[in-house]
């Protein structure tokens, strides 16, 4: 049984025209069948959409860069391997030929062995022929690879732990009632804010966060609260903190194009580290 060559397989999975009978031969048989399927498959996941590479933190960089170092002989070229010439066996050497008379014209310089010439066009017409396979199959291998440097990247940042540097609970002024968190949390060098609080009326304006200094003078605006959202996110420069802004507090602004505090402070709390 003759099966269709590798350049007809590839034709008939990328729906390009194949050679007569290629098509009805690949229906009944069952090899042909499941090698078309596996090229089927290879090109599906060729097609399919690359995901967003996220560039990893500068930590990543830094252990990678450091493995090298402490390996100096990692990038060294292996040594080229080395070909000793094939034995001959004493009965197998040919015998010297006689040194050519004077008078005798020289010989012909030695042509290539018909046969060997011939097997290497047969060689050269096979890695032609299998060249598609070959070129979807190394590619897929590449989109793998592809794939776990992306999701070893992605796990390296993952990895990172989150560290509470401070905390503290928000409470009323008034009735000292806790109605909330604030959390300061430092992950890959950055510090961010996290505050957690229970529903809070803003009375037709808006909620906005205040880091208050500890010498009760001096305030700067961190955000402003998303309504009907518990949780929320504030980045936090580390100067804030060592400069002594370390009460959090809520107010109750309105909507009257005024920069300044209202003076309407519904939580507050001390971080404490």
């Amino acid at each position: 049984m003759t099966h269709p060559d590798d350049d007809a397989l590839a034709a008939i999975a990328l729906g390009d025209p194949a050679p007569a009978g290629a098509a009805e031969h690949v229906r009944g048989c069952p090899q042909c069948t499941r090698t078309l399927a596996a090229v089927r498959d290879t090109i599906t996941i060729l097609h399919a959409p690359v995901p967003e590479l996220v560039g990893p933190p500068r930590s990543v960089w830094d252990a990678v860069e450091a493995e090298l170092d402490s390996e100096p002989d990692a990038a060294a070229p292996p040594p080229a391997p080395s070909v000793a010439a094939p034995f001959v066996p004493a009965a197998a050497a040919p015998p010297t030929p006689p040194a050519p008379a004077p008078s005798a014209p020289a010989s012909p310089a030695p042509v290539a062995d018909a046969g060997d010439d011939l097997a290497r066009r047969r060689s050269a017409r096979s890695s032609r022929r299998r060249f598609p396979l070959a070129w979807v199959a190394g590619a897929a291998a590449a989109g793998l690879v592809v794939g776990v440097v992306g999701a070893r990247v992605v796990a390296a940042d993952s990895a990172d732990p989150v560290v509470t540097v401070a905390s503290t609970s928000l409470d009323t002024l008034d009735t000292r009632q806790v109605r909330g968190s604030a959390d300061v949390v430092k992950q890959d060098g950055r510090l961010d804010l996290q505050v957690s609080t229970q529903p809070m009326d803003a009375a037709g304006g808006y909620l906005e966060v205040w880091l208050i200094n500890k010498d009760l003078k001096r305030m700067v605006s961190v955000g402003v609260l998303e309504p009907g959202t518990k949780d929320q996110s504030f980045v936090l420069p580390q100067d804030l903190l060592d400069q002594g802004y370390v009460i959090v507090d809520i107010s109750r602004e309105g909507l009257d194009g005024s920069p300044q505090h209202s003076g309407d402070s519904l939580v507050r709390g001390t971080l404490a580290t």
